[in-house]
């Protein structure tokens, strides 16, 4: 035998079905295309588009023969390209800064099958942070004509970026640049004023504060929150004990080894975000820090992976599930013409997960 495979098939005019074996040469790597598909069976092209379209003008016992070895050849319709010539739009696009980030994985994934049940597929496109990138990214959504876009836009989202979104249906999504009358976000200044009152209610009187920085919305709310309590407790946020970084582990690890490597050290530790706090824990373990007997730790984030901390860490985690159930649904009725949207802003309250990472800081225990 040659180079090639041999398939056993059915071959079709418009009257017979007859069986002969067809050569598929298996070096040739790429996708089975109609053309081909037409050319093995001895059909048209216009015959087979037809059958694999469900169109009534081909016989139905033909038409399934078709579909049969399409679906033995592996054949996979190109359905961004049919959207396109039927100006029907099947795509929502999801732009996230980072898809390693427990947030927008977790977010990602239950959007993707939210979407899945109202009959989209999701695009997942990733700005990494970068205004360039964003713009890129977004421009390449936009040109496949996707129906809808949800967005976590960057902290510095360049002007022409925001043209580019200009009669677009747009969602933003835990972050916020005002690009959208439509936003689902987390209520994160409440959080984070309760996460400190909690922090206060123990004792607690020097908290340092490692989070997101400022220019991003939620990073904006979240030390909001911190500072707000401070306040309403006749203090405020040490400017030697706070950190506004990049959502990164590696900024969160290294900012707290800084941090907590000074003459002295706070009694907590308030960590504001996802990828921070994990290395912010990376950091106190290895320091050798004990938790909660010489600081109290507070993280956020996704509630599970602080069960595998010892000991378990007290984490602000965000509704990430909710949050995507709730933007699927705008998008889907943004992209269906739904007129019924209610405006604004959607905020969901996060929740307070109490472990044993906080307790009374040692003063306070040995003074009784």
């Amino acid at each position: 035998m040659n180079s090639g495979a041999w398939l056993a098939a059915n071959v079709y005019d418009d009257v017979n079905v007859y069986s002969r074996e067809i050569a598929v040469p298996h070096f040739d790597a790429r996708p089975v295309r109609i053309v081909d598909l037409a050319k093995e069976l001895g059909l048209s092209v216009a015959t087979v588009s037809r059958a694999l379209n469900n169109s009534d003008s081909v016989r139905a016992e033909l038409a399934e023969q078709i579909r049969s070895h399409a679906e033995r050849r592996g054949y996979v319709a190109n359905r961004l390209a049919r959207s396109l010539r039927s100006r029907t739009r099947n795509f929502v696009g999801f732009l996230v800064p980072d898809i390693e980030n427990l947030a927008y994985s977790i977010a990602a994934d239950a959007c993707a099958r939210y979407m899945a049940n109202s009959g989209y597929q999701l695009i997942l496109a990733i700005s990494g942070d970068d205004p360039q990138l964003e713009h890129s990214a977004l421009r390449s959504l936009i040109e496949a004509q996707v129906a809808g876009l949800i967005v976590a836009p960057t902290a510095e989202m360049t002007p022409s970026t925001r043209a580019l979104l200009t009669g677009s249906s747009v969602v933003e999504f835990n972050r916020t640049a005002g690009l959208s009358k439509y936003a689902v976000l987390c209520a994160e200044e409440a959080a984070f004023a309760r996460a400190t009152r909690h922090l206060l209610d123990l004792g607690h009187k020097s908290i340092a504060y490692i989070g997101t920085t400022d220019s991003l919305s939620n990073g904006h709310e979240r030390l909001a929150g911190v500072r707000r309590e401070l306040a309403n407790a006749g203090t405020g946020l040490d400017p030697l004990w706070t950190r506004l970084l990049p959502p990164t582990e590696k900024d969160g690890y290294e900012s707290a080894r800084a941090l907590l490597s000074g003459p002295s050290r706070p009694s907590a530790l308030l960590v504001g975000s996802s990828n921070l706090s994990m290395g912010a824990a990376r950091a106190v373990r290895e320091m050798g820090i004990h938790v909660p007997d010489e600081m109290s730790l507070v993280v956020y984030g996704d509630s599970r992976w602080g069960e595998l901390y010892e000991p378990g860490l007290t984490t602000v985690t965000a509704p990430y599930q909710d949050m995507a159930r709730r933007v699927t649904d705008i998008v889907s009725r943004m992209v269906a013409g739904d007129g019924g949207i209610p405006f604004g802003r959607t905020r969901l309250e996060a929740e307070l997960v109490v472990r044993r990472s906080t307790a009374r800081p040692a003063s306070e225990s040995a003074g009784g």
